[in-house]
Formats: C-alpha cells, sequence, structure tokens
C-alpha cells in the first residue's frame, strides 16, 4: 500500500531531520531490532510466514543464502571461468505492521542471493555476497510481503545499493520498479519509474552501471587543496589545470597575468551611464564596489592575484563603513586596485601608494592633516602614523625572524615605538590632499577643494595620489627610532617628499616586517597558527628574494604557498584556518558555477547576519584581529592564534546555516525583482537523474572539500539524498542541493586544512 508519511518540505527541514535521524541511529548503536517481547515478535514473524533461517542476517552478519548461492554456482561453474564474489550493500529501512518488517530479496541475474527482514526504520546497511557483479548485471530488490494490519501500512524504503566505490540510487533509466507478487513482479506489465519508496509488493529492477572510479585522482586531490589556499574557490577547470601543470607552475601562471584596474573600470562605466549615476544622483549607488568584489571573486581568470590582494585589504584596511567614503567609490575602487597592482610588487611601492591614495587619507584621516601650531596648541592628526606602524609594517613588539616576539633583560617584549615616533610620523603626513593640477595647490583648495563629478569638469582627482600642499607641511625635525640601531633623522625643512621617502624608507627596512607581513599572509591564505619555522622561511624570501631585493611580493607569496608545510598534507588537526564567511560564499560560487542574472553580482547584505559583509569591516583591525586567540579554548592552553573566531558565536553559526540554506536552494543577493545570485546545479542534478549517488558525493567532496570529505559526512549526504522522494527533474535538482546544503552547512567545510 502506498505509504501516507509526511516529507518535509523545504531542503533545510529535510537536512535537519535526516542529521536528527543520523543522530539517533548512533545513538541508539545502529539499526538492530527494537527492544520489546521477543516471544510476540517471534508470533508475529511465523503469522506471517518468516522462518528464523530464511531472515537474512545484518550487514555485519555472514549472509546465509549468499554463501549457498555462491557455493552451487563455484561447483557449477566451467573452470574456465573465474568466479569473484563482491559484497553488495542495500541501504534500507521500513515501516512495521503487525511487528512484522518488509521482507527485502535481493537477486542477481534471476538468482536469489539473499533475504531479510528489514526492522529497521532508519536508513541501515544490509550486505550481500554477489557472484560476478559487473556492468549489465541485472539486480533486483524484491519486496515481497506487502500488507495493512489495524491500520498500520508495511512499506520498503531503498535508499541506494553500493558495490565498491559505485553508489546507485534507485531512480534513472537504469531502473524500473515492477509491481507485483511473486511472478507478477518480473512480468514487466506493471511498472512505474524507479524510487525510493516500495508501497507494494515487487521488484525494483536495476541494470548495474559501469563501475565509478574513486571519482577523482591525488593530483586533483591536491589541485584542490591549493586553489583552497590561493583562490576565491576551486572550479572544475581550475582544478584540473593545477593537477595538470603542478603547484609551481601554476603559480607562475597566475603571476605572468596582466593587471587589470578592475574596480575603477567598473565605476567609470557606471558614471559614464549619465549624470543619476554619479555621486548625488538618483541612482548612484555606492555599494557598486563590493559587487565588483563579488563579480571578480567568481568570475576573474587571476584569481592568485585577487586572493592575495584580498590579504592585503585584511591588513591594510580601508573600510566603506566610514561615510566619509560614500561620495567618494571610485577612490575606494582606486584603492582596490592598487593592492591588486602590487599583489606581486615590492611591499615598499605598496607602501607608499597607499600612504598617498585618497581613500586612505580619508580613511585615516590625515587627508588635509595639518601642522603643528604652537601658538594654538594644535597637533597634527596621529592616526594614521600610528595605525601605518602598529597594523601596516612592523607592529607592537620587536620580532625575532621566526615571529616570535624579543624579549628584554627583564622578560618583557620589547616596544617597536614611543608616542614621541607616532608624533614625528605624523608631521610626516601633515600639508597632503587632493591630487588637484600643480596650479590648483592653494591654501583655500588645502581646506575645501576636491573632485567635482559632474560630468563636463570631472577630472578623475580621486584617481590621483594626494599632492602635498608645502606651506601646510611641518618644517620640523622629526625622528623615527631614537637610538636604536635602524634610527632615521629627518632634518628640518626638508621638503614634503622627502620626508615621505625617508620615513617609508625606516618603516620598510625594519626587521620586523619581513616576520610581522609574512605571518599574516600565511594566516590569511594558509594556516591561522603557522610554525615558527615556517614564519621564518617566508620572511627570509621578504628580506632577500635570492636576487638581493627586499619586499618581493612574489617571492613571499611563493613562499607561503609553495612551503612544504603548505603543500604537504598536514601532520596535525591544528594545522588549517577556520574559513571566513565571504571565503565560503566566493568558493560556493566558484564550485558550483552561480551566475549573476543581472551580471552585477548584486550581493551586499547576505553576510551582515555572519559578522563579514565584504570591503565594509567594522574597524581600521578588520574583520578580526591577526593576534586573536579564543578565551577558554584548546586554542588558549596552547596559545594558538584562531583569528576568524573571534566572529564566530551562537548568533552567526546560526545564521550561516541560513546562509547555506539559500545558497544551496534560490540563491543570495537581490536585482530588485528576483534573487541575483544562484547555481543550477546541472551536472550534480543530471549525475542524480542517472541514480549516480557517489558521483555527487565524490563531486562535492573534490570541489569543496579538496576530497577530504569524512565517511560520516558522506554518508550523511546518500541518506539525506534518498529522503527526496520522486523521479522527476525537480527531484533531483532538490537532491543535489540538499547534498550541497549538507556540505556548506558542514563543520569540515568550515575548516580549510
Amino acid at each position: 500500500m502506498r505509504p501516507d508519511l509526511p516529507i518535509p518540505r523545504s531542503l533545510a527541514a529535510r537536512a535537519m531531520a535526516t542529521a536528527a535521524l543520523l543522530a539517533l541511529l548512533v545513538a541508539c548503536g545502529g539499526g538492530d531490532e527494537p527492544n520489546g517481547n521477543a516471544n510476540a515478535a517471534d508470533q508475529s514473524r511465523k503469522a506471517a510466514g518468516i522462518s528464523e533461517t530464511s531472515r537474512a542476517p545484518a550487514a555485519e552478519d555472514t549472509n546465509i543464502a549468499g554463501e549457498g548461492a555462491k557455493k552451487a554456482l563455484a561447483a557449477t561453474a566451467p573452470s574456465a571461468v573465474l568466479v569473484t564474489s563482491t559484497p553488495l550493500t542495500v541501504r534500507a529501512y521500513g515501516t512495521l505492521a503487525g511487528n512484522v518488517g518488509p521482507v527485502m530479496q535481493v537477486r542477481h541475474d534471476g538468482a536469489v542471493v539473499g533475504s531479510v527482514e528489514v526492522r529497521a526504520t532508519v536508513p541501515t546497511s544490509y550486505t550481500f555476497d554477489v557472484l560476478n557483479l559487473r556492468p549489465g548485471s541485472r539486480v533486483e530488490v524484491v519486496f515481497t510481503n506487502d500488507a495493512v494490519i489495524n491500520g498500520e501500512d508495511r512499506n520498503l524504503y531503498v535508499a541506494y545499493l553500493q558495490s565498491g566505490t559505485t553508489i546507485q540510487l534507485p531512480v534513472g533509466p537504469a531502473v524500473v520498479y515492477d509491481r507485483g507478487d511473486d511472478a507478477l513482479a518480473f512480468d514487466g506489465r506493471d511498472t512505474l519509474l524507479g524510487q525510493t519508496v516500495m508501497p507494494w509488493s515487487g521488484a525494483m529492477r536495476i541494470t548495474w552501471p559501469v563501475a565509478a572510479g574513486a571519482g577523482f585522482t591525488a593530483e586533483q586531490a591536491s589541485a584542490a587543496r591549493l586553489l583552497n589556499q590561493a583562490t576565491f574557490g576551486p572550479n572544475t577547470a581550475s582544478i584540473n589545470r593545477a593537477a595538470q601543470i603542478g603547484a609551481s607552475a601554476w603559480v607562475a601562471e597566475q603571476m605572468s597575468l596582466p593587471y587589470t584596474p578592475d574596480f575603477v573600470n567598473h565605476l567609470n562605466g557606471k558614471f559614464a551611464q549619465g549624470v543619476d549615476y554619479r555621486p548625488d544622483g538618483a541612482k548612484y549607488d555606492a555599494t557598486w564596489v563590493t559587487q565588483r568584489f563579488w563579480a571578480t571573486a567568481a568570475r576573474s581568470p587571476d584569481q592568485l592575484r585577487k586572493r592575495v590582494a584580498w590579504a592585503l585589504h585584511h591588513m591594510l584596511m580601508v573600510s566603506q563603513t566610514d561615510s566619509n567614503l560614500y561620495s567618494h567609490t571610485r577612490a575606494v575602487a582606486q584603492y582596490l586596485d592598487i593592492l591588486n597592482q602590487h599583489a606581486f610588487g615590492n611591499y615598499r611601492q605598496l607602501l607608499e601608494a597607499v600612504a598617498l591614495s585618497p581613500a586612505m587619507g580619508i580613511y585615516l584621516s590625515h587627508m588635509r592633516n595639518q601642522k603643528e601650531d604652537p601658538a594654538n596648541n594644535r597637533q597634527p592628526d596621529e592616526n594614521f602614523a600610528r595605525e601605518l606602524m602598529q597594523l601596516f609594517t612592523i607592529g607592537l613588539h620587536e620580532l625575532n625572524t621566526d615571529g616570535k616576539p624579543r624579549l628584554g633583560s627583564d622578560g618583557r617584549p620589547i616596544e617597536t615605538y614611543d608616542n614621541d615616533d607616532v608624533m614625528a610620523l605624523a608631521k610626516v603626513f601633515t600639508g597632503y590632499a587632493w591630487g588637484l593640477p600643480d596650479n590648483q595647490l592653494t591654501d583655500a583648495n588645502f581646506k575645501w577643494g576636491g573632485p567635482d563629478y559632474k560630468a563636463a569638469v570631472d577630472s578623475r582627482v580621486e584617481l590621483n595620489p594626494m599632492k602635498v600642499y608645502a606651506t601646510q607641511h611641518s618644517s620640523a625635525t622629526k625622528t623615527l627610532f631614537a637610538g636604536l640601531p635602524h634610527a632615521t633623522h629627518i632634518p628640518a625643512h626638508a621638503p614634503a617628499n622627502t620626508s615621505l621617502q625617508m620615513a617609508l624608507n625606516a618603516l620598510f627596512r625594519h626587521p620586523n616586517v619581513g616576520p610581522f607581513v609574512g605571518r599574516q599572509l600565511i594566516q590569511r591564505l594558509v594556516t591561522s597558527a603557522p610554525s615558527p619555522a615556517y614564519v621564518s622561511r617566508v620572511a627570509a624570501a621578504f628580506n632577500n628574494n635570492g636576487a638581493g631585493v627586499r619586499g618581493d611580493m612574489a617571492a613571499v607569496v611563493r613562499a607561503v604557498l609553495l612551503d612544504a608545510e603548505a603543500r604537504n598534507t598536514p601532520s596535525s588537526a591544528a594545522f588549517g584556518r577556520l574559513r571566513e564567511p565571504v571565503l565560503r560564499m566566493t568558493h560556493w560560487m566558484r564550485a558550483m558555477d552561480a551566475r549573476s542574472s543581472s551580471g552585477q553580482y548584486m550581493v551586499v547584505y547576505d553576510l551582515d547576519s555572519v559578522g563579514q559583509r565584504a570591503l565594509f569591516s567594522p574597524s581600521v583591525f578588520g574583520y578580526y584581529r591577526p593576534g586573536y586567540v579564543p578565551p577558554q579554548t584548546v586554542f588558549a592552553s596552547r596559545s594558538a592564534t584562531a583569528p576568524e573566531f573571534q566572529i564566530v558565536n551562537e548568533s552567526t553559526t546560526a545564521a550561516w546555516v541560513n546562509r547555506a540554506q539559500e545558497m544551496s536552494g534560490n540563491g543570495v543577493g537581490w536585482n530588485g525583482s528576483t534573487v541575483d545570485v544562484s547555481s543550477s546545479y546541472a551536472s550534480l542534478a543530471a549525475m542524480a537523474a542517472q541514480g549516480n549517488a557517489s558521483g555527487m558525493v565524490q563531486q562535492l567532496n573534490l570541489q569543496l572539500l579538496a576530497g577530504t570529505m569524512s565517511p560520516n559526512l558522506q554518508q550523511a549526504l546518500l541518506d539525506a539524498m534518498v529522503g527526496v522522494q520522486g523521479s522527476d527533474s525537480t527531484s533531483h535538482l532538490n537532491r543535489a542541493r540538499v547534498a550541497v546544503l549538507l556540505t556548506l552547512a558542514s563543520s569540515e567545510y568550515m575548516v580549510q586544512r
């Protein structure tokens, strides 16, 4: 009879129900027979005509019927024919009637292999020995005792069949459900498409497919792991390319791709659409920069450059949370292009470009920074000077090359700078404002001048580095790191550019910069708590690229990604990093080939509740601090940094599950009328339509987890997929979606190894 069982309608409910069932199964020790009145159970079985000897043992036992068939066939087989025995596992469960479960008989090419009473009410494995199971063999799962007793409907549910790496769902063109008792189950007259539920007695007849391989090679898994670290997420093409040429060649190939000013070009394109699209216009949107970030992360070929620039954004922060930047989105775009332009350049040139960026000048308030005025007790703004040292170059404490703090004679860390250094450096950055033409560098323009975004007069001033307005620059003596080996003395009345160059050189040559920058790049790309030896090797590459050049970012990035600790399989469970929300979403976009219906990737607020809105860091310290150690955790017990955990709490964890549901379902973002970014899951749905469950799981394993998916998670995906009823295209798509959901919401996906 057809069961009247409630099926959860939403993918999330289906996933949660499956997870609950799996937890219950584990807690109860698997699919053993429930406790109860054994005699009553025996009597019910006898009444149903089931003898103890005819019941197939559970999965872990020897299958009596299978052994008998094997011996009989072996005795009659010609000596020239190789007879092999193959375990065939049927994952099934049932509903009981009269305390008797459905009897499941398994046949292979017409011969009975074994039978078992399925008393489990959650998916449970039953294993049979099958002789010469091969592609094209006919496997039949037969339900023999359908009945309704006192309103209880007995039904058999077949989740999937597995032999080796081949996992076949009971759906697809190779599967037919032939209804009927006894011989009628094999007459081919009353048939339905294959399905997981067998409400009537009959045979689920399956043509065994070609054996599935492992799903991917070791080289592909290694390539996917590299791409997890070096891109916004792997996809099929990039995995195959990296696997083909190897890590070193892939990095070199990526570094050879030319830089393009993606962000500024995008903003110029918007402004060119008319006055309404310029600042103060009716259609102006400050989130265009964010949209372009998602578009380039998802689709740009120069993935390594983009990922390194994202790491630099964490370190050299300009955030659009500052309302002063609202009208200056093109300045923000230019700042982001600077990070991309210098990703493989020299850190010294990057520092100068960042220091003179109008967006940085607005964000850290050294634009229009006036010189000191003792008569009015006015001192220069110290904001940028302080962060330039603390966050961008040398940090708070002197470091050894391996990133560990140097200790003074008192056993305490040695501070890198004091307030005198801050005040001196602040004077260096006085007199800078918008880069107007040289004949307009007046005191009035220093205070009030700036970009005019009207199309007729737009000179794109915000794309120029800031310029010095000489009368506003401090002429005082400026001494940095007085009394230390790396002290720098800038004489009085030195030209502003000379002061700037000397100050930046002093910071760049400080011995801290290599380990300070190197450790953070390792954290952003590879692992949250790198070993001192790893940091030391990367710092050495910063200090000298092998040709006597300091600060070569290409050499540093190569050192980070090609280091043995990055490339070898992690020997410790502590290796890796919590995947930040932005990278979780970009990884999904790339792996699942998510597309924007508007072409604009209008994803703006979707990750607010997860604690990381792209390009909208809450402060200059970033979305989270590189030195953060979660208190009262195993990380704290070993003083291990785990920065991303600073934005993890009950609320953000629950919010991520909601985002994962959206991503696996209709998609994310909003273009004004519909969801903007979504995946069709075409390849997964196509495999589901063929019943190729193993292919689905292994594709997700490779693309989302770089081949590290645990057996438990693989089993969870399989059980969730078979919880989706139906054999139409919508059912196949929903099987793909529920598998993606469980993977994205899993703790295994949260951690990048």
